[in-house]
């Protein structure tokens, strides 16, 4: 009998030191907001954009590693063997894909203050890059709810996966429900008083145990249950009666499969760059130097954490005859191992809180983003223009308590039914989101893209998964999975058509504009016309509130900024200075209403220029793609019997080797061929750009200009 009582302690100190480090997030939020006079929405959603190299590495490993990385890998790996490789070089290849967006997005936040990749996508398609505002803000809605799939699979997933896990370990003694609703509790409560610097520090404490955990039980399989090698003995040579799923170990996979293990690497590599989770990082890493130094680690995590679950499962497959459903592989494995004494339960009971690790952190990150875009998105850019910092903050508290509760409702719902399992909900959370992916890495870069043909591309994208993957022609749809007869999922499909549609018309609707009624966009700014980001740098936000008296140099003390809110030359330094004058109007309306001059977005249309970033090295990046393509075992014989490398099947482990140098390929992208990307140069805007909450009409004059209309630059 396993003594799994044990689990009931360890457990709950973790939910403790769990809730200690959201404690200590939400007295620095606190701190740097209300008290230090910091914007208390930016400290919330991104931890005032200054997370450094330790915590923000931790917390993007943390956030990434989830439920599939310890659950779902572990049952693939029992059922399909080597199959799980895939997910190695998948998320090896989405880490190099970061390199794409991340020196451009992360200096475009700085200089804009975007928190959301959609508030990016409005100011880039905005005229004269699309015809009328009404394209930017069609393309901004459906990146809104394309990016909302993700959030919802993820927390049904860490919830699924957190449920089955304890319910497997502690054989039902703590039910699913139980285990789910005390995890959302925990989650809600970081959530909602400690925002994304609580979410980081739970992340370093949840990251470090994860990582660690999974390094202790590479060990404790090798010395309980005999490690690969005794798993070896029983799976790795042909016998009568033996199990379907030994088969996978033994030979090469169908075409079929061949087929769908392309399609999951090279799917997750483009789709997984858009979950709002692993961007809310870009946007909230202190500088760029943080981001290139966490990414150049983070590509070798895989081969540690995930490695770990792989060994676990095929480890299963030999130690474990057969499962009942709804069993875990990695829950029943651990009560095997608790079984063999005292010490052994309590090393079982720690490595099941190292899983939960890896399903709490990706599950509040999940929370914390469903909650941004909700408020960025919608609520301060449609309903409350105007809405002040505690607005802004009861709102994204009420969303939070909205997503979880529908999080916790379908995942108890799922974990009921087993369906759809954790790998049918990694391929539907792709469905929707790699049609954003054309709008940001092509938008990010190709100055010359028009707004109507990425609009186009991603309609009918959508439209041709979203088709398929309700047809008969998705042949696991009964499962709640993606993949149609030939191997390629639906979503995989309709990415192809959106890049091609949006490449095809933007390159028409560039080179011959009038065709399409569209004026030729203005002439590029001058290469040398760009300018550096600072580190403290933060778009439309100020830091310090202004007084009548006099204004903070990051407020609008010189002329310049009077002058592009106006849209006219710039006055004197004395008359924007002058007592009474519109300075003096500003800074009395933000001492009067001190929330008024933070958290406020600007959206205008962003010129991105004409230089070529030295990131995007075009041998490297082939090398990489060739390396990445050749870890699909496309080069064997489907279903031929395969040979063996130490224990593992030599495809599996030439898949794995690969993986291996493309990862050293992408340190080596991000530390030396890096560059960080200098925005064009341009006006800076009031801080208190739209002052209509304070209700003053010369202040809004003002803000929109001498005659009270808005700069042609600007939209409100």
């Amino acid at each position: 009998m396993a003594n799994t009582n044990v689990a009931y302690p360890v457990l709950g100190v973790y939910l403790i030191l769990v809730l200690g480090a959201g404690f200590i997030g939400a007295v620095l939020n606190f701190r740097r907001g209300a008290l230090g006079h910091h914007d208390q929405v930016r400290e919330h959603f991104l931890a005032g954009k200054g997370l450094g190299t330790f915590v923000w590495f931790w917390t993007m490993m943390a956030t990434l590693f989830s439920g599939y990385s310890v659950s779902g890998i572990v049952n693939e790996a029992y059922n399909q063997g080597w199959m799980v490789t895939k997910w190695i070089p998948g998320g090896v290849g989405l880490y190099i894909a970061f390199a794409v967006m991340a020196p451009r997005l992360h200096a475009l936040s700085k200089r804009r203050g975007y928190f959301t990749l959609s508030q990016f996508i409005f100011d880039r398609f905005m005229p004269p890059s699309g015809s009328h505002v009404g394209v930017a803000h069609a393309l901004s809605l459906l990146s809104f709810f394309c990016l909302q799939l993700p959030v919802f699979t993820y927390l049904i997933t860490q919830f699924q996966s957190l449920g089955r896990e304890v319910r497997t370990f502690t054989s039902g003694s703590i039910s699913s429900t139980v285990a789910i609703n005390v995890a959302a509790a925990v989650l809600l409560l970081c959530d909602l008083f400690g925002g994304m610097r609580a979410v980081a520090f739970t992340d370093v404490l949840q990251g470090i145990v994860l990582f660690f955990g999974s390094i202790i039980f590479l060990i404790v399989q090798q010395t309980e249950l005999g490690g690969m090698g005794g798993a070896f003995d029983v799976w790795g040579h042909a016998f009568p009666k033996m199990p379907k799923r030994f088969w996978s170990m033994q030979h090469v996979p169908t075409k079929l499969n061949i087929v769908s293990y392309f399609d999951f690497v090279f799917k997750t590599t483009v789709a997984a760059t858009m979950f709002p989770h692993l961007t809310a990082r870009l946007f909230a890493a202190r500088s760029a130097f943080v981001i290139r130094r966490g990414m150049a680690l983070m590509v070798f995590t895989f081969f540690v954490v995930q490695f770990s679950s792989m060994v676990t499962g095929w480890v299963a497959s030999a130690a474990l005859p057969a499962l009942i459903p709804g069993q875990s592989a990695f829950g029943k494995l651990l009560q095997v191992v608790a079984t063999r004494g005292s010490g052994q339960a309590f090393a079982a009971a720690m490595l099941l809180a190292a899983a939960i690790c890896a399903m709490m952190s990706t599950a509040d990150s999940a929370l914390l983003a469903f909650s941004t875009m909700w408020v960025r998105d919608i609520y301060t850019k449609y309903l409350r223009k105007n809405a002040g910092q505690i607005e802004q903050l009861v709102f994204a508290k009420v969303m939070a308590i909205i997503g979880l509760v529908i999080g916790v409702t379908l995942g108890n719902y799922s974990v009921e039914r087993n369906k759809p399992d954790l790998s049918g909900l990694f391929a539907l959370q792709n469905v929707t989101p790699i049609h954003v992916t054309p709008a940001v890495w092509l938008g990010l870069h190709w100055r010359g893209l028009r707004g109507e043909a990425v609009l186009t591309g991603m309609i009918c994208g959508l439209g041709v998964t979203l088709g398929l993957v309700f047809s008969d022609r998705n042949i696991l749809r009964a499962s709640g999975s993606d993949m149609t007869s030939v191997g390629i999922s639906s979503a995989w499909f309709g990415c192809v058509v959106n890049f091609g549609i949006t490449i095809l018309l933007g390159l028409a609707m560039q080179h011959f504009p009038r065709l399409f009624g569209l004026p030729p966009l203005p002439p590029p700014p001058p290469v040398e016309e760009v300018e550096e980001v600072a580190d403290h740098e933060d778009g439309c936000e100020v830091l310090g509130a202004p007084t009548a008296s006099g204004l903070s140099q990051s407020a609008v003390a010189d002329e310049s900024a009077i002058a592009a809110a106006k849209g006219v030359d710039g006055p004197p330094p004395a008359a924007a200075a002058a007592p009474g004058g519109a300075t003096a109007m500003i800074a009395a309306a933000a001492a009067r209403s001190p929330s008024v001059v933070f958290s406020r977005f600007v959206p205008r249309h962003l010129e991105i220029g004409i230089h070529r970033d030295k990131t995007l090295n075009p041998l490297m990046f082939a090398l990489m793609g060739l390396v990445l393509l050749f870890t699909v075992p496309m080069y064997r014989v489907p279903m031929s019997w395969d040979g063996y490398v130490g224990y593992i099947g030599s495809w599996a482990f030439t898949s794995l080797l690969l993986s291996g140098i493309l990862a050293i390929l992408g340190a080596i992208t991000f530390m030396f061929l890096w560059e960080d990307y200098k925005p064009v140069k341009e006006r800076l805007l009031p801080p208190a750009f739209s002052l209509e909450a304070v209700g003053g009409s010369k202040v809004q004059a003002v803000a929109k200009g001498v005659d009270g209309q808005q700069p042609a630059a600007v939209v409100a």
